[in-house]
């Protein structure tokens, strides 16, 4: 498979895995437009809306992309819409608890084992690059070796020393468009729904073949140096509303890992249609916080709505 963009899949895609890696991503990720337009779009209810707002998961602390469309947005909404709910995927004990039942091989198996000499030496150099002790990472399925590399090499990368955000803020202070706006709508008392489980989104990895696990591996390891640059570009993008250059980024290099591209687009979006459709016959105004990725593109939540006939607003 091209590997652009492959080493950028876990932190840009499933927002679980993006909160491994949210407390150190650096000021120099990305650089600020004058005027932050990330693209909005809009259902019309009879009697309330519904707004679907892509979000980055990885955003520089103090990054400004907050545009008064969707503030206006925020305050009429009675209920705020997320993939997952952030307070449970912060708790350690749980993400132990999950990694420890689906990223670990059993007794006796061997990452290493699955991979040739070549691949398992650059494992190997790539691990101890990061700090990290080859034999702890011989016990992960590939997966997780994938991911573990990945996350390690953002922090790595992109950390810079300064002072440490105020935990008090509730907005433009905490990385990640998704952990703002949940902080924010616990401070003025939104509701808040979610889509799915932090297992449901682990298992967009774990439930791949052992061979397209170690294919996704491999690729991560080929490419693992790029995913800062993929996702500064992937970050300018979605600030200015580019829909186009937004799905080639994020969408276009899976065309070749069709088996990932199900699992992390179409299977979940599936899942979600009908909770959107409920919510569009509830009466109420939601804003729904996904991944932008999730909204581009023709396996979106987007594409698949029009296809079935709804009426959305926006690029």
């Amino acid at each position: 498979m091209p590997r652009k963009a492959i080493a950028g899949y876990a932190a840009a895609f499933v927002l679980w895995v993006a909160l491994l890696v949210l407390p150190a991503v650096a000021p120099a990720i990305a650089r600020e437009t004058a005027r932050p337009e990330p693209a909005l779009w809009k259902i019309d209810g009879p009697h309330g809306d519904i707004y679907l707002f892509g979000s980055i998961h990885l955003l520089p602390k103090g990054f400004a992309w907050r545009r008064p469309e969707l503030d206006a947005a925020l305050l009429q909404a009675q209920q705020l819409v997320f993939e997952l709910d952030l307070d449970a995927a912060q708790d350690a004990a749980a993400k132990t608890e999950l990694i420890a039942k689906h990223g670990f091989l059993k007794p006796g198996e061997s990452l290493h084992a699955m991979l040739a000499a070549e691949h398992g030496e650059r494992l190997d150099a790539v691990a101890t690059s990061l700090g990290l002790n080859p034999a702890a990472i011989d016990r992960m399925r590939p997966w997780l070796a994938a991911v573990t590399v990945n996350s390690l090499s953002i922090l790595k990368q992109n950390s810079k020393p300064g002072p440490a955000a105020d935990p008090s803020a509730t907005t433009n202070d905490a990385a990640g468009v998704d952990v703002q706006l949940w902080a924010w709508s616990k401070a003025v008392g939104k509701k808040r729904l979610v889509l799915e489980t932090a297992e449901d989104q682990i298992g967009v990895f774990a439930n791949l073949s052992r061979e397209q696990e170690v294919e996704f591996l491999i690729a991560t390891l080929q490419d693992v140096k790029r995913t800062p640059e993929t996702l500064g570009s992937m970050i300018e993008a979605w600030t200015k509303g580019d829909t186009a250059r937004l799905d080639k980024a994020f969408n276009a290099s899976m065309d070749s890992f069709p088996a990932l591209r199900k699992a992390v687009l179409r299977d979940r979006h599936e899942r979600w249609l009908p909770q959107i459709e409920g919510m569009m016959s509830d009466g109420g105004t939601h804003v729904i916080v996904v991944g932008a990725a999730h909204l581009v593109g023709r396996d979106s939540v987007i594409a698949m709505l029009r296809a079935k006939g709804v009426t959305v607003e926006g690029p």
